[in-house]
């Protein structure tokens, strides 16, 4: 067999013939998403997705998260980040308090609010809660200067998996178009919570941007390169063993990365049994410094080229996402989803799936399920 030019089929004929067709079968898998996990991938000329093509940020960029309602000297805080060249910030609970010139000159700022804020200098980044997205009236200022932030936080922490956080987002957001109009596409950009399953999460941002390709298009104003902010789950995090959630968190905000984002977060590893405190918030952006100036993690434009695998994941995630999207739609969009449980039953089914994969051993959670300490 000649291995430049062998066929997918030729492989699989080489492996039953190494090792048995049993043992090979044996090495199949599937996920929670029904997509079956081959031994072995090769290329496949059939595919629609060219791996060459996909788009990814110059580079990507540290977002702090800085919570105003925390008693904290706002200027001291910013100004420690800056100094570690963390220029992208985002503020929670902000109200109006005073923000030294010298200090916004450095950076780029977002305050983040459930609804239009007046009288700021800062950028306004909405960000609608979606278990109540009706609350949402941007009727008065949808023509102001503001961004809408759409976060699966809601779905993914809950228990969604990757085609269904994909397509309530992305049915969350056509929905606010269809309310608002089709200037509103300009400004939506996205925040999608990054589990455990690396490859599978590494293939979702580029699965996002292109079905927001797609929908845009639809609307005639298509977004290509949509902004994606990456964060760690907070769902795989647990109490005992907790020094593991360090580890958990920083793969999976190499899977943001690895995948195209252009902003990462982190997220403390005491925060499921913890209020903020210094320690763990200092962990949490030098695990990105890290990965940012040690690891060589952006010397490579597009890691997915030449992947296979990863070519697969984002053709099937992308066309099962874009079917539960049909079928959402069909029923009547998200919020009538979201008001019939029938979004969130899906959710809920998946949960409990997962539990039990964690519960009879077929999932590992170090330390939770399996090498636990004594």
């Amino acid at each position: 067999m000649k291995v430049r030019n062998a066929t997918h089929n030729q492989w699989a004929a080489k492996i039953i013939n190494d090792i048995g067709e049993k043992e090979y079968c044996d090495l199949f898998s599937f996920s929670n998403e029904e997509i079956t996990i081959s031994p072995h991938y090769s290329k496949n000329a059939d595919s629609i997705i060219n791996p060459d093509k996909l788009l990814f940020p110059k580079t990507w960029n540290i977002m702090g998260d800085i919570d105003c309602s925390n008693n904290i000297d706002l200027n001291e805080e910013i100004k420690k980040l800056l100094d570690n060249d963390i220029n992208n910030f985002t503020l929670y609970n902000y109200v109006n308090e005073d923000i030294d010139k010298s200090v916004i000159s450095r950076g780029n700022f977002f305050i983040s609010s459930d609804k239009f804020m007046e009288k700021t200098d800062l950028n306004i980044l909405i960000e609608p809660k979606l278990d109540s997205i009706d609350d949402l009236n941007l009727n008065d200022c949808v023509n102001e200067k503001f961004k809408l932030n759409i976060s699966s936080e809601f779905f993914k922490n809950s228990g969604a998996n990757i085609i269904q956080e994909m397509a309530f987002l992305i049915s969350a957001a056509s929905e606010l178009v269809e309310k608002y109009g089709i200037n509103l596409i300009e400004k939506i950009s996205f925040e999608v919570i990054q589990g455990n399953n690396y490859f599978f999460e590494i293939a979702k941002i580029q699965v996002l941007r292109i079905i927001w390709s797609i929908i845009s298009k639809e609307y005639g104003k298509q977004i290509d390169n949509c902004i994606i902010t990456a964060k760690p789950s907070t769902k795989n995090k647990t109490i005992e063993n907790y020094n593991n959630n360090i580890i958990r968190s920083t793969s999976e905000c190499m899977s943001g990365i690895l995948g195209g984002c252009n902003f990462i977060k982190s997220i403390p590893y005491d925060i499921k049994f913890k209020n903020r405190n210094e320690f763990s918030e200092r962990i949490k952006y030098n695990q990105l410094l890290i990965l940012k100036n040690e690891t060589s993690i952006d010397k490579v434009n597009n890691a997915i080229s030449g992947s296979y695998y990863l070519t697969y994941l984002i053709e099937n995630l992308a066309q099962k996402s874009i079917d539960l999207f049909k079928k959402i739609i069909s029923n009547g969009g998200y919020s009538e989803s979201l008001k019939n449980d029938g979004l969130f039953n899906h959710i809920l089914l998946n949960s409990k799936k997962e539990k039990e994969q964690y519960n009879s051993g077929e999932k590992i959670l170090v330390g939770f399920n399996k090498y636990k300490d004594e």
